[in-house]
């Protein structure tokens, strides 16, 4: 039987932020004045992050996962397929997952699929193409229509699967992307094409929509607790309704992990680098201290019933991650796992078992951490929590999906 799939996903934040940010600054997105940028203190800095992902591959991750954003200290990858293309030159192994390219901030959806196609040949057909319609911040960002990206975001997620399976030249007759001659090269390596993820905020129509295609679901969550388990169980339901099948990796959730030798040690070490994050990374996003552009299911656009879905399930006032004040209060939130290699272990199997998600999209590195700590952390979890982790989960998921015993997973 399969067992969970763990990869290490990279936010690259900005690690160089002055003490006094949080007091001195409203927010760490969209407004957050690129004049702290430090070009001494930067130089080097996407080489360590690349070097980390590659030192993943050579742990024996089943991947490495990359993501868009834009101005912004919480990552600073606004092009992830220039790191993505960085990493099928330097990894062998590992899947290469850019979950994902934001389609509505791109103005024709045929450069997607060229780079897409272009990423899968030079892997050797190692790609997963993740599409993301984007969060708030984004759209606020490049001045994207909100009722119109979602319409944007399904058409062209449909034109480029058909790039990718249909003979050219044909002529697509969308709405949004009037196109004349569609004739991409090159092709991808893989056939039909490349696995699609859709990373989604609980959102109905995310989830209708990509159910009715065949893709893989990702919760964009930052807690993790019964709201996980329900949203695969809508999944699955979702699913049923296109004669498809839950499986564990149909479904995938994102979390934060830091590993050391016992529990006081782990929070000792992972201190600084975990509440950089919280504070300064998440400020004006997941914090409600801060100066907050755009609020709500965590997409540019959502009808009245993604709405009504959203407040049935949200407290106002509530606290967001970045509101955390102590490690307790972490720990209740299951999104950042900080312990000794049989804590985390435990926690994470679960996680797994609970939520019955098959794919692990795991953080080690948060905002300022150091190079040293970030590798130890990873070389503990792949020696000490990833083996038990494959081989319970293999259990559980043989125990309640037996049908699942020969059917392929990426």
């Amino acid at each position: 039987m399969h067992p969970v799939k763990l990869f290490c996903w990279h936010f690259m934040a900005y690690p160089y932020l002055p003490e006094d940010f949080d007091e001195k600054y409203d927010s760490g997105w969209v407004t957050v004045p690129n004049a702290l940028w430090d070009r001494e203190q930067a130089k080097g800095l996407y080489q360590e992050y690349i070097d980390q992902l590659v030192y993943a591959d050579e742990l024996g991750f089943d991947g490495m996962v990359l993501n868009e954003h834009h101005q912004n200290i919480y990552g600073l990858m606004p092009s992830p397929n220039m790191i993505a293309a960085a990493l099928t030159q330097r990894t062998k192994n590992g899947k290469i997952v850019v979950l994902g390219n934001i389609l509505p901030l791109h103005l024709n959806p045929l450069r997607i699929a060229e780079e897409y196609a272009m990423l899968d040949c030079m892997s050797g057909g190692r790609l997963i193409a993740g599409f993301a319609v984007g969060g708030g911040p984004e759209a606020f960002n490049y001045d994207v229509s909100s009722p119109r990206a979602r319409r944007q975001f399904w058409e062209a997620i449909d034109l480029i699967a058909r790039t990718w399976t249909e003979d050219g030249p044909f002529e697509h007759e969308g709405p949004e992307y009037p196109l004349r001659y569609v004739n991409a090269w090159p092709r991808p390596e893989q056939t039909p094409h490349p696995p699609i993820w859709v990373p989604g905020a609980r959102s109905r129509e995310t989830m209708e929509n990509a159910a009715e295609r065949g893709y893989a679901y990702f919760l964009s969550s930052r807690s993790h607790g019964d709201q996980t388990r329900q949203a695969a169980q809508a999944y699955a339901k979702t699913m049923a309704k296109y004669d498809r099948t839950y499986t564990p990796f149909d479904f995938g959730i994102l979390l934060s992990v830091y590993v050391s030798e016992t529990d006081e040690q782990a929070k000792i070490e992972s201190q600084e680098g975990v509440w950089y994050f919280l504070r300064n990374c998440l400020k004006g996003h997941l914090r409600t201290k801060g100066r907050t552009l755009t609020w709500g299911p965590g997409i540019p656009s959502a009808s009245p019933e993604s709405w009504r879905g959203f407040l049935e399930q949200w407290q106002f006032g509530a606290k967001q991650l970045g509101d955390t004040e102590d490690w307790e209060e972490l720990d209740e939130r299951a999104s950042i796992i900080v312990g000794s290699p049989e804590t985390v272990r435990n926690k994470l199997l679960a996680l797994v078992e609970k939520a019955q998600a098959g794919n692990l999209l795991i953080q080690f590195h948060f905002g300022n951490m150091s190079d040293e700590l970030t590798r130890k952390s990873m070389r503990l979890f792949t020696e000490q929590v990833a083996p038990a982790l494959r081989s319970e989960s293999a259990e559980i998921f043989a125990r309640d999906f037996p049908e699942m015993a020969d059917k392929e997973t990426v």
